[in-house]
């Protein structure tokens, strides 16, 4: 057995040595998490072992409850022949480190587990086994491995009969998620931002309105008053 696997202690016949997340899962992880912000974002982690390597491809979604303090999700509700990996939560705070509550969810559902917290982006994830304990990870693009698959996921009654037209799901890119956005991590965002600097001269020159990012040129007379302010 290799080394995570004899960490992970899982009683089914699983071994790898190193694990690689998808790059539009962590994405899609970012994304949710800004939209349930302040409250926490809870999914878990769909793949396959290949080559002794664990690929994480995607992500299931659980009926629950969120709110800025935890999240509770029906794992009764999973069907019993379903097979994850593990957890990704958010954190609506500072800190990705696990809980009390996230170390017993770590304990029952999987091997691998992630937290991101603020600002939501790729370095603010950690990753854990089981345990508790950090793990590492690798960061790439790797759908296109498992693409000869895909007529594994669709069956007759995906095909749509005459007539028919498709509606548009929760997580349907096409869907309308506009009707009443979430505005609470771009209000985050805005208080990240420094206040915008108006610099008034010593004299009749209009004043100038500078933003984070801007740099400014100031020329001044033989008599030391500003002469031109222009940004750069």
């Amino acid at each position: 057995m290799s080394f995570l696997s004899k960490i992970f202690n899982n009683n089914e016949d699983i071994e790898f040595e190193e694990i690689c997340v998808d790059r539009e899962v962590l994405d899609a992880v970012i994304y949710y998490s800004k939209q349930s912000y302040p409250n926490e974002f809870l999914a878990f982690f769909d793949g396959e072992i290949k080559d002794k390597k664990l690929y994480l491809l995607s992500l299931i979604f659980v009926p629950g409850e969120t709110g800025s303090t935890g999240a509770v999700v029906h794992t009764e509700m999973l069907p019993p022949t379903l097979k994850y990996w593990g957890s990704v939560h958010s954190h609506p705070g500072p800190s990705a480190q696990p809980s009390g509550a996230d170390l017993k969810t770590f304990s029952k559902h999987g091997l691998f587990h992630m937290i991101v917290c603020l600002p939501y982006g790729y370095d603010t994830f950690m990753a854990y086994d089981k345990y508790g304990n950090p793990c590492k990870y690798t960061v790439g693009d790797y759908s296109y491995m498992f693409d000869e698959d895909i007529d594994d996921f669709f069956d007759e009654s995906d095909v749509l009969k005459e007539g028919e037209v498709i509606k548009p799901g929760f997580f349907d890119e096409d869907a309308n998620f506009d009707d009443e956005p979430n505005t609470a991590y771009e209000e985050y965002e805005k208080s990240l931002r420094p206040n915008n600097v108006k610099i008034i001269s010593n004299n009749s020159l209009e004043p100038i309105i500078i933003s984070n990012g801007d740099s400014i040129k100031i020329e001044f007379d033989e008599n030391g008053n500003i002469k031109k302010i222009h940004k750069k």
